[in-house]
Protein backbone atom coordinates (compact mmCIF):
# COMPACT_ATOMS: atom_id res chain seq x y z
CA UNK A 1 0.00 0.00 0.00
CA UNK A 2 1.70 3.80 -0.84
CA UNK A 3 1.40 6.44 1.43
CA UNK A 4 1.52 9.52 -0.25
CA UNK A 5 3.72 12.02 1.15
CA UNK A 6 4.06 10.22 4.84
CA UNK A 7 7.86 11.56 5.87
CA UNK A 8 7.17 9.33 8.81
CA UNK A 9 7.92 5.91 9.33
CA UNK A 10 4.85 3.19 8.85
CA UNK A 11 5.19 -0.35 10.16
CA UNK A 12 2.75 -3.24 9.25
CA UNK A 13 2.07 -6.28 11.30
CA UNK A 14 3.16 -5.03 14.52
CA UNK A 15 3.61 -7.89 17.87
CA UNK A 16 2.28 -5.43 20.42
CA UNK A 17 4.10 -7.22 22.81
CA UNK A 18 7.26 -5.34 21.77
CA UNK A 19 5.42 -2.32 22.06
CA UNK A 20 3.47 -2.33 25.88
CA UNK A 21 4.61 -3.22 28.83
CA UNK A 22 2.60 -6.06 29.95
CA UNK A 23 4.84 -8.02 27.15
CA UNK A 24 1.55 -9.18 25.62
CA UNK A 25 -1.06 -8.82 22.66
CA UNK A 26 -1.11 -9.61 18.84
CA UNK A 27 -0.79 -8.06 16.21
CA UNK A 28 -2.07 -4.54 15.24
CA UNK A 29 -2.01 -3.89 11.65
CA UNK A 30 0.09 -0.65 11.07
CA UNK A 31 2.41 1.34 13.57
CA UNK A 32 2.98 4.86 12.28
CA UNK A 33 5.23 7.09 13.43
CA UNK A 34 4.51 10.77 12.39
CA UNK A 35 7.98 12.85 11.46
CA UNK A 36 6.12 16.43 12.73
CA UNK A 37 2.77 17.77 13.53
CA UNK A 38 1.86 18.91 9.52
CA UNK A 39 2.95 14.82 8.75
CA UNK A 40 0.41 13.82 11.55
CA UNK A 41 -2.17 15.69 9.96
CA UNK A 42 -1.11 13.95 6.46
CA UNK A 43 -1.47 10.58 7.99
CA UNK A 44 -4.62 11.28 9.95
CA UNK A 45 -6.23 12.38 6.47
CA UNK A 46 -5.14 9.27 4.72
CA UNK A 47 -6.51 6.83 7.44
CA UNK A 48 -9.81 9.11 6.95
CA UNK A 49 -9.39 8.03 2.98
CA UNK A 50 -8.63 4.59 3.39
CA UNK A 51 -11.64 4.26 6.29
CA UNK A 52 -8.58 3.05 8.50
CA UNK A 53 -9.66 3.03 11.79
CA UNK A 54 -6.53 4.51 14.61
CA UNK A 55 -5.84 5.15 17.75
CA UNK A 56 -2.90 6.94 19.61
CA UNK A 57 0.00 5.31 21.76
CA UNK A 58 1.95 6.45 23.71
CA UNK A 59 4.62 4.06 25.74
CA UNK A 60 2.03 1.49 26.14
CA UNK A 61 2.67 1.27 30.07
CA UNK A 62 -1.02 1.63 30.44
CA UNK A 63 -2.63 -0.59 27.74
CA UNK A 64 -3.41 -4.47 27.41
CA UNK A 65 -3.82 -5.36 23.56
CA UNK A 66 -6.03 -8.41 22.57
CA UNK A 67 -4.17 -11.77 21.46
CA UNK A 68 -6.01 -11.63 18.40
CA UNK A 69 -4.49 -7.73 18.12
CA UNK A 70 -6.25 -4.95 16.34
CA UNK A 71 -6.83 -4.52 12.79
CA UNK A 72 -6.50 -0.58 13.16
CA UNK A 73 -3.36 2.13 13.25
CA UNK A 74 -1.79 2.48 16.78
CA UNK A 75 -0.14 6.37 15.77
CA UNK A 76 3.07 7.12 18.06
CA UNK A 77 3.90 10.57 18.08
CA UNK A 78 7.23 9.65 20.36
CA UNK A 79 9.48 10.76 17.65
CA UNK A 80 8.15 14.44 17.91
CA UNK A 81 9.74 15.97 20.77
CA UNK A 82 10.21 19.93 22.02
CA UNK A 83 10.28 20.99 25.05
CA UNK A 84 10.60 24.54 25.77
CA UNK A 85 11.07 27.06 28.77
CA UNK A 86 9.64 30.96 29.01
CA UNK A 87 10.93 33.08 32.33
CA UNK A 88 8.14 33.40 34.45
CA UNK A 89 8.24 35.65 37.29
CA UNK A 90 8.00 32.87 39.85
CA UNK A 91 9.69 30.46 37.97
CA UNK A 92 8.57 29.27 34.01
CA UNK A 93 6.04 28.26 31.25
CA UNK A 94 7.51 24.91 29.64
CA UNK A 95 5.91 23.97 26.74
CA UNK A 96 6.26 20.03 26.13
CA UNK A 97 5.36 17.92 23.29
CA UNK A 98 2.62 15.28 24.13
CA UNK A 99 5.45 12.50 22.97
CA UNK A 100 7.88 13.05 25.41
CA UNK A 101 8.55 10.69 28.02
CA UNK A 102 7.02 12.46 31.32
CA UNK A 103 9.85 11.01 33.75
CA UNK A 104 12.31 12.64 30.55
CA UNK A 105 10.40 16.10 31.15
CA UNK A 106 10.55 15.78 35.08
CA UNK A 107 14.47 15.50 35.06
CA UNK A 108 15.16 18.45 32.67
CA UNK A 109 12.65 20.66 35.02
CA UNK A 110 14.38 19.76 37.86
CA UNK A 111 18.18 19.88 36.45
CA UNK A 112 16.38 23.74 35.54
CA UNK A 113 15.61 24.21 39.31
CA UNK A 114 11.64 24.06 37.78
CA UNK A 115 9.36 22.35 40.58
CA UNK A 116 5.64 21.04 40.56
CA UNK A 117 5.83 17.58 38.90
CA UNK A 118 8.52 15.84 41.04
CA UNK A 119 6.23 14.03 42.89
CA UNK A 120 5.10 12.16 39.30
CA UNK A 121 8.73 10.79 38.73
CA UNK A 122 9.04 7.64 37.47
CA UNK A 123 5.74 7.10 36.48
CA UNK A 124 6.14 5.51 32.91
CA UNK A 125 4.97 7.04 29.41
CA UNK A 126 4.54 10.07 27.98
CA UNK A 127 3.29 13.42 28.86
CA UNK A 128 0.35 12.99 26.51
CA UNK A 129 -0.50 9.97 28.01
CA UNK A 130 -0.17 11.04 31.81
CA UNK A 131 -2.38 14.07 30.49
CA UNK A 132 -5.21 11.56 29.60
CA UNK A 133 -5.37 9.60 32.62
CA UNK A 134 -4.36 12.63 34.62
CA UNK A 135 -1.59 10.66 36.19
CA UNK A 136 -0.47 11.15 39.70
CA UNK A 137 0.91 10.16 42.92
CA UNK A 138 1.95 11.24 46.41
CA UNK A 139 -1.24 13.65 46.28
CA UNK A 140 -0.29 15.34 43.22
CA UNK A 141 -1.40 14.79 39.57
CA UNK A 142 -0.38 16.38 36.28
CA UNK A 143 -3.20 18.48 35.82
CA UNK A 144 -2.00 20.82 38.89
CA UNK A 145 -0.15 22.56 36.78
CA UNK A 146 -0.88 22.13 33.68
CA UNK A 147 -2.37 25.52 31.78
CA UNK A 148 -3.34 24.69 28.30
CA UNK A 149 -2.93 21.97 25.68
CA UNK A 150 -2.80 21.74 21.85
CA UNK A 151 -5.15 18.37 20.80
CA UNK A 152 -5.73 17.07 17.30
CA UNK A 153 -9.55 15.83 17.54
CA UNK A 154 -11.30 13.32 15.08
CA UNK A 155 -11.78 16.30 13.03
CA UNK A 156 -7.93 16.53 12.42
CA UNK A 157 -8.29 20.07 13.76
CA UNK A 158 -5.81 21.27 16.39
CA UNK A 159 -7.59 23.54 18.71
CA UNK A 160 -5.83 25.46 21.90
CA UNK A 161 -7.59 24.25 25.21
CA UNK A 162 -7.51 26.20 28.29
CA UNK A 163 -7.29 23.47 31.46
CA UNK A 164 -9.94 25.51 32.94
CA UNK A 165 -12.20 24.89 30.18
CA UNK A 166 -11.54 20.49 31.10
CA UNK A 167 -13.09 18.90 34.06
CA UNK A 168 -9.96 16.68 35.13
CA UNK A 169 -10.97 13.69 37.82
CA UNK A 170 -9.12 11.10 39.56
CA UNK A 171 -6.90 9.52 37.20
CA UNK A 172 -9.81 10.72 34.09
CA UNK A 173 -9.80 13.60 31.70
CA UNK A 174 -12.66 14.50 29.39
CA UNK A 175 -9.73 13.78 26.27
CA UNK A 176 -11.51 11.39 23.63
CA UNK A 177 -10.09 8.06 22.50
CA UNK A 178 -9.38 9.69 18.99
CA UNK A 179 -7.92 12.31 20.45
CA UNK A 180 -4.15 13.28 20.75
CA UNK A 181 -2.71 15.91 22.97
CA UNK A 182 -0.01 17.38 20.82
CA UNK A 183 1.66 19.78 23.45
CA UNK A 184 0.77 21.27 26.19
CA UNK A 185 1.80 23.65 28.87
CA UNK A 186 3.17 23.77 32.59
CA UNK A 187 2.82 26.46 35.10
CA UNK A 188 5.91 25.79 37.10
CA UNK A 189 7.89 27.27 40.10
CA UNK A 190 11.29 27.55 40.76
CA UNK A 191 12.91 26.00 43.57
CA UNK A 192 16.43 24.55 44.94
CA UNK A 193 17.42 21.93 42.51
CA UNK A 194 18.48 19.92 45.05
CA UNK A 195 15.46 20.27 46.95
CA UNK A 196 13.63 18.63 43.92
CA UNK A 197 16.09 16.19 43.40
CA UNK A 198 15.77 14.79 47.07
CA UNK A 199 11.94 14.67 46.47
CA UNK A 200 12.67 13.26 43.45
CA UNK A 201 15.29 10.39 45.11
CA UNK A 202 12.70 9.65 47.65
CA UNK A 203 9.55 8.94 45.27
CA UNK A 204 11.64 6.36 43.14
CA UNK A 205 12.79 4.84 46.46
CA UNK A 206 9.22 4.19 47.71
CA UNK A 207 8.12 2.38 44.39
CA UNK A 208 11.23 0.56 43.85
CA UNK A 209 10.19 -0.80 47.16
CA UNK A 210 6.72 -0.85 46.74
CA UNK A 211 6.21 -1.97 43.39
CA UNK A 212 6.96 -5.32 41.63
CA UNK A 213 9.32 -3.65 38.90
CA UNK A 214 11.31 -7.21 38.27
CA UNK A 215 8.60 -7.98 36.50
CA UNK A 216 6.44 -6.72 33.58
CA UNK A 217 3.26 -4.95 34.45
CA UNK A 218 0.94 -2.08 33.05
CA UNK A 219 1.34 -0.33 36.52
CA UNK A 220 -2.03 0.10 38.72
CA UNK A 221 -4.84 -2.51 37.20
CA UNK A 222 -7.58 -0.86 39.27
CA UNK A 223 -9.24 3.01 40.59
CA UNK A 224 -8.89 3.56 44.09
CA UNK A 225 -12.53 3.75 45.66
CA UNK A 226 -14.05 6.53 47.77
CA UNK A 227 -10.50 7.22 48.95
CA UNK A 228 -8.99 3.61 49.61
CA UNK A 229 -6.40 2.37 47.45
CA UNK A 230 -7.40 -0.44 45.18
CA UNK A 231 -4.95 -2.96 46.65
CA UNK A 232 -6.34 -2.97 49.76
CA UNK A 233 -9.91 -4.72 48.60
CA UNK A 234 -7.41 -6.76 46.30
CA UNK A 235 -5.64 -8.09 49.37
CA UNK A 236 -8.79 -8.68 51.48
CA UNK A 237 -9.95 -10.87 48.99
CA UNK A 238 -7.25 -12.68 49.58
CA UNK A 239 -5.92 -12.52 46.23
CA UNK A 240 -2.43 -11.96 46.77
CA UNK A 241 -0.50 -14.38 44.64
CA UNK A 242 -3.50 -15.65 42.29
CA UNK A 243 -2.47 -16.37 39.39
CA UNK A 244 -4.49 -17.00 35.82
CA UNK A 245 -1.98 -18.64 32.89
CA UNK A 246 1.25 -16.76 33.02
CA UNK A 247 -0.58 -13.98 34.91
CA UNK A 248 -0.19 -13.23 38.50
CA UNK A 249 -1.43 -10.68 40.98
CA UNK A 250 1.86 -9.11 42.43
CA UNK A 251 2.85 -10.01 45.78
CA UNK A 252 4.70 -7.01 46.60
CA UNK A 253 1.69 -4.88 45.60
CA UNK A 254 -1.99 -6.47 45.12
CA UNK A 255 -2.84 -3.56 42.43
CA UNK A 256 -0.16 -4.75 39.88
CA UNK A 257 -0.50 -7.79 38.18
CA UNK A 258 2.82 -9.36 36.61
CA UNK A 259 3.82 -11.33 33.62
CA UNK A 260 5.54 -14.53 35.26
CA UNK A 261 7.11 -15.06 32.02
CA UNK A 262 4.90 -16.74 29.47
CA UNK A 263 1.24 -14.80 30.34
CA UNK A 264 -0.85 -14.09 26.81
CA UNK A 265 -3.35 -11.09 27.15
CA UNK A 266 -6.43 -13.40 27.90
CA UNK A 267 -4.65 -14.32 31.23
CA UNK A 268 -4.74 -10.86 32.24
CA UNK A 269 -8.31 -10.36 31.22
CA UNK A 270 -9.19 -13.33 32.60
CA UNK A 271 -7.22 -12.64 35.97
CA UNK A 272 -8.74 -8.61 35.64
CA UNK A 273 -12.39 -10.33 35.73
CA UNK A 274 -11.69 -12.79 38.25
CA UNK A 275 -10.55 -10.36 41.02
CA UNK A 276 -13.83 -8.01 40.40
CA UNK A 277 -15.94 -10.73 41.17
CA UNK A 278 -14.23 -11.77 43.92
CA UNK A 279 -13.95 -8.41 45.42
CA UNK A 280 -17.70 -7.63 44.40
CA UNK A 281 -18.85 -10.61 45.77
CA UNK A 282 -16.88 -10.52 49.30
CA UNK A 283 -16.78 -7.05 50.27
CA UNK A 284 -19.47 -5.17 47.95
CA UNK A 285 -17.05 -3.70 46.31
CA UNK A 286 -17.17 -2.67 42.22
CA UNK A 287 -13.84 -1.73 40.70
CA UNK A 288 -12.77 -0.83 37.63
CA UNK A 289 -10.38 -0.80 35.38
CA UNK A 290 -7.40 2.31 35.45
CA UNK A 291 -5.32 0.05 32.34
CA UNK A 292 -7.20 0.38 28.85
CA UNK A 293 -8.61 -2.90 27.55
CA UNK A 294 -7.56 -2.89 23.45
CA UNK A 295 -9.33 -5.24 21.09
CA UNK A 296 -10.76 -7.83 23.49
CA UNK A 297 -14.93 -6.22 22.78
CA UNK A 298 -14.81 -7.48 18.91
Amino acid sequence: MEWKGIKGTILHGVPMKRYTSMRVGGQAAYLVYPADEPDLARVLDQMRERNISYRFLGNGTNVIVSDRGLDEALIRITRMKRIRYTKTKDGALAEVSGGVSLRAFIKDAAEKGLSGLEKLYWIPGTVGGGIKMNAGSFDQTISDTLQDMRIIDARHTISLIEKSALNFTYRDSPIGPCDCVVSARFALKARDKKDILKDMDYVYGERKKRHPMEYPSAGSIFKGVNGQSAWQFVERAGLKGFSVGGARVSEKHTNFIVNMGSAKAQDVKDLIDRIKKEVYEKLGVTLKEEVELWGFDA
